[in-house]
């Protein structure tokens, strides 16, 4: 599992669409943790980030990635 308490990511070297992908993902998840879907130390497995890799490449903003993955199915 990946760490996700997201401190502020080394994205020296990175290509830029996986710079922007690493950046958008620490934005998610600090609306996830002010929204209250997470706790600090919260652990993103790999089935979720593909899921939030997936928001991102279809362009939801990190705020609409928290809904899409924590919103309630109607």
């Amino acid at each position: 599992m990946m760490n996700a308490t997201f401190p502020e990511p080394d994205l020296s070297g990175l290509p830029p669409e996986e710079m922007r992908l690493r950046q958008w993902m620490a934005t998610w998840y600090h609306f996830a943790l002010e929204d209250g879907y997470i706790q600090p130390q919260y652990e993103l497995d790999m089935e979720t980030a593909e899921r939030l890799e997936g928001y991102f490449k279809v362009g939801l903003t990190p705020d609409e990635g928290v809904g899409a993955l924590f919103g309630t199915l109607h």
